[in-house]
């Protein structure tokens, strides 16, 4: 399930990177999958995509903050 923004900024940066390498890998199973025909979830690619910009966000986010 889709995290918010909210929930994601409780979490630590190196779980946030853990995060998007776990993202990352679903998004390339869901391509594999749809180029073999075997799924009918081709939104969940885009769903996926948007999430890890969200975290990626966060995690920009809590970087700036450090250095400030």
């Amino acid at each position: 399930m889709a995290k918010k923004a909210s929930e994601l900024r409780n979490i630590s940066l190196e779980e946030l990177d853990v995060l998007v390498d776990s993202l990352r890998k679903e998004i390339y199973e869901l391509r594999s999958a749809r180029l073999d025909s075997k799924t009918q979830k081709t939104h969940m690619i885009s769903e996926k995509k948007k999430e890890v910009a969200r975290v990626l966000t966060v995690k920009r986010e809590k970087e700036l903050q450090v250095r400030a």
